[in-house]
C-alpha cells in the first residue's frame, strides 16, 4: 500500500506517508474513543463508520466487534479499528466499482464474489 515503487520494502519518504496515514486513524480513533478505554466499542464503531458516511445496521457493526475482537471484550483495539476501516473502505470501492447503476444492488457470480473477498481487480 505504501511501497509505491513495489520494491518490496518502503523508504524514508514512503515511510513517511505510512507514519502520516496511521496518525490520522489514530486521530480519528481517539475522537471516537468516548471513554478512553483505548477501545472503540459496538456504539463508538457505529458512530465512526456512521460519521464517514457509512449506511451500516447494529447489527453488522455487532458481527464486525464480533469478528475483529480476539480478546472478547466486545471492542476494537487500534489495530483492528485500522484493519476494519479499511477492509470497509476497499470492499465498498469494489462494490461501487460494480453498482454500475449505484442502486446500492449488485448481481455477480461466485467466481466475481471471491475475487471480491480477496482483493482481485474487479
Amino acid at each position: 500500500m505504501f511501497d509505491r515503487d513495489n520494491s518490496g520494502t518502503i523508504d524514508l519518504n514512503e515511510f513517511q506517508s505510512l507514519w502520516n496515514y496511521i496518525q490520522q486513524w489514530k486521530q480519528c480513533f481517539d475522537r471516537y474513543d468516548m471513554d478512553r478505554s483505548g477501545n472503540i466499542e459496538a456504539g463508538e464503531l457505529h458512530k465512526v463508520l456512521t460519521d464517514m458516511g457509512y449506511r451500516l445496521s447494529p447489527q453488522f457493526v455487532n458481527t464486525v466487534i464480533y469478528r475483529f475482537d480476539t480478546v472478547y471484550r466486545r471492542s476494537l483495539k487500534f489495530d483492528d479499528f485500522i484493519t476494519v476501516s479499511v477492509m470497509l473502505k476497499n470492499y465498498t470501492e469494489a462494490f461501487r466499482a460494480r453498482d454500475v447503476q449505484q442502486t446500492g444492488n449488485v448481481q455477480f457470480n461466485y467466481d466475481d464474489f471471491l475475487c471480491l473477498v480477496f482483493g482481485c481487480k474487479p
